[in-house]
């Protein structure tokens, strides 16, 4: 019989074989929808060449495959599933660097600041691996500070989603269902802050983000009740009259 570890690294390399093409086959499913009120964009992507995506890890899915082939780098967490995620991201066309802020945060943060340029683009689950859920960490806020990358927001709304019993009750969307990417605005954070500056810019940058979900949540809710709307009057609208014809 396999021993714990080779079964876990034959679980890693089959699930990192299989995932990405039924990731993408899952994802291309959804019907997504891309907005942004303040930022120029580009075949549904924001044309800035170096940025922070910061999304909450409930809605990481999402964003995952949203995305793909713009040089995405992000952090994946050194626990037992961290190389099962690292391998799925990987056949995703993310690269990936192993740390977290639980677990070799320091070396992480070092390899992902060690060539700031312009088209450097990191996307960060700023409240994972663990939580608190919404609640943003420094580590964020640190490394768009030493790197000068702005930080770019989003927001994730969803029509339909498997909700899990996780700590983040992360959202798995249903095939076929509605999705909308709301990109908030870019915010510069100063370089070379101190830990109190830190903690002030991680407490706006938080409220930002949690604004930006509600408002995403809002204007998904708009949206597609008013397609709903829509469709029910043109639906009238072509409808034969009432009443039996010839009398």
């Amino acid at each position: 019989m396999l021993g714990r570890k080779r079964r876990r690294r034959l679980r890693n390399w089959l699930v990192g074989w299989l995932a990405p093409p039924l990731v993408r086959l899952w994802t291309w499913s959804l019907r997504k929808r891309i907005s942004s009120d303040e930022l120029e964009e580009k075949d549904g992507w924001v044309t800035a060449p170096g940025m922070i995506v910061l999304v909450w890890h409930q809605r990481l899915f999402t964003l995952a495959t949203s995305f793909p082939n713009n040089g995405f780098r992000t952090l994946v967490s050194q626990h037992s599933d961290g190389e099962m995620i690292s391998r799925v991201l990987n056949g995703l066309g993310v690269e990936t660097i192993r740390g977290s802020t639980t677990r070799g945060f320091v070396g992480a943060i070092r390899e992902l600041v060690s060539n700031p340029g312009e088209n450097v683009r990191i996307a960060i689950t700023p409240d994972g691996p663990r939580g608190p859920p919404m609640k943003l960490q420094q580590g964020a806020i640190y490394i768009a500070s030493k790197t000068g990358l702005p930080i770019l927001i989003l927001g994730i709304g969803l029509s339909s989603s498997w909700t899990f019993s996780s700590w983040d009750r992360f959202k798995l969307p249903w095939p076929f269902s509605r999705a909308l990417i709301r990109i908030g605005k870019l915010i510069s954070i100063p370089p070379d802050l101190n830990r109190e500056e830190i903690e002030q810019w991680r407490i706006k940058v938080e409220n930002a983000m949690c604004e930006n979900q509600a408002d995403t949540d809002e204007r998904f809710e708009e949206l597609y009740s008013k397609s709903a709307r829509l469709r029910g009057m043109r639906k009238k609208e072509n409808s034969p009259p009432g009443g039996v014809p010839g009398q």
